[in-house]
């Protein structure tokens, strides 16, 4: 653990990584470590707060990016915030924004050495952490280290709201234990990848092989992650194979 309350960092990048979708890059504090998973406090030092209170600058965002990269990386969903406009529309960088970053947080993490087959469930913007996870898996298998059988469930009102589909397509060339499954809600799909719907008992039990011997992760907004924790329970999944973690103002 650090005794550091507070990096002050830049902002290098933006990219557009789906619709309505930015991943941000931002420097990377010398000695910062974390945890493929974990998640880190963004706060805007420049930011004027609006007079009614409504937001503060600050956000609790997870990284993105894989402990092994340079730089850290975070994705947002684009919201009317006063926070994300003011991120959306800033400097980046060697004069870029300047941003107070915290250390890394969060015990939403894979477990270490283990090889019991993972279902990754991600609502939207939720993908984030599972992303880092991947890549974290990926730079693991380059290394000749054996890894779990991995599904991504990944729910989303569109294909064109999925962050990173295309680095997803490439990750499964590379880590050959990984399955992505699309899940789109609102429109019909016509995909390998992909099935119409919403992420329910049904389709865990179509698309996960040991799905009651796997131990599931699930990220997403609140009413679908609650919703997903019933339905394992009812269907009799242990609650100790089953880690959540709430996006609370997703």
């Amino acid at each position: 653990m650090t005794d550091i309350d507070q990096y002050a960092v830049r902002l290098l990048s933006r990219t557009t990584i789906a619709q309505d979708t930015v991943a941000f890059e931002i420097e990377r504090p010398e000695n910062f470590a974390f945890e493929a998973g974990q998640f880190v406090s963004i706060q805007l030092l420049d930011f004027e707060a609006p007079s009614d209170g409504s937001d503060d600058g600050e956000r609790m965002l997870s990284i993105a990016s894989a402990p092994h990269d340079q730089n850290l990386t975070v994705a947002v969903r684009m919201r009317d915030s006063a926070f994300k406009k003011h991120l959306a529309a800033a400097p980046i960088g060697a004069e870029g924004l300047s941003l107070g970053l915290s250390p890394a947080m969060g015990d939403f993490v894979l477990p270490e050495g283990e090889l019991q087959p993972v279902v990754m469930v991600a609502g939207g913007i939720g993908i984030t952490p599972f992303y880092s996870m991947l890549r974290d898996l990926q730079q693991r298998v380059a290394n000749g280290q054996a890894v779990p059988a991995v599904t991504l469930l990944y729910g989303n009102r569109s294909l064109e709201l999925a962050a990173w589909r295309d680095e997803l397509n490439a990750l499964v060339s590379s880590v050959p234990s990984l399955r992505v499954v699309h899940v789109i809600s609102e429109e019909t799909v016509a995909n390998p990848v992909a099935r119409s719907g919403f992420i329910d008992a049904q389709l865990i039990q179509d698309e996960v092989q040991d799905w009651m011997g796997s131990r599931y992760f699930i990220v997403g907004p609140t009413a679908m992650v609650a919703a997903l924790q019933d339905c394992l329970d009812t269907c009799g999944v242990p609650p100790e194979q089953v880690t959540i973690e709430f996006f609370a103002g997703y």
